[in-house]
């Protein structure tokens, strides 16, 4: 029952887009414990199950894992975010992955809301009590009236990385040298 008007919470229908067993039951447990609201629970093994069952019940949130067999989850919000009947379904990406690509991509396609799958279930309860807190928020953002490009991505590319571990030991290694120089015509 809700606290202020004595009348029973709804229903809160959810879809979950994860093709991994493990993962769907540790997150499913979560989200029960982290409200609340009696829920009504949809599970899609992968991409093309989660778009023919998005279409047909329509849920109140979609938790979207990326890396799922068939279509992406990528793929899978670009099918979402273009349909208007559905682009208006708070999606939030729920995946392992915390690449900045991921991450800019998710939101460029029109996510809602990202979150990085954590070790820990105390801190997936957290995250997904915090969603769900948030939900009537997400529910009146509308992302996705056509395929927005990824802008943001890290500076710290592996290929920048590389180059600047390269500079350092070239650095490094021309003090060396230097020094050697120095102390060979000097003494």
């Amino acid at each position: 029952m809700s606290e202020s008007t004595g009348h029973p919470e709804p229903e809160l229908i959810v879809l979950l887009a994860e093709d991994n067993d493990d993962h769907a039951l540790l997150i499913k447990m979560s989200l029960e414990r982290a409200t609340s609201r009696p829920i009504i629970f949809h599970r899609a093994r992968n991409g093309e199950e989660a778009v023919a069952l998005v279409r047909e019940i329509q849920p109140d949130l979609m938790l979207l894992d990326l890396k799922m067999p068939g279509k992406t989850g990528h793929e899978v919000l670009e099918v979402i975010k273009a349909d208007d009947k559905l682009r208006r379904i708070p999606v939030a990406v729920l995946t392992s992955s915390d690449r900045d690509e991921d991450v800019a991509r998710s939101y460029g396609l029109g996510t809602n809301h990202f979150i990085t799958k954590p070790e820990n279930p105390l801190e997936l309860e957290k995250r997904l009590r915090s969603l769900i807190e948030h939900l009537g928020e997400l529910k009146g953002i509308h992302r996705g009236a056509g395929v927005i490009r990824a802008t943001g991505t890290s500076a710290e590319t592996p290929t920048t990385l590389l180059r600047r571990r390269v500079i350092t030991w070239l650095a490094v290694i021309g003090i060396i040298l230097l020094l050697f120089a120095y102390a060979t015509f000097a003494g």
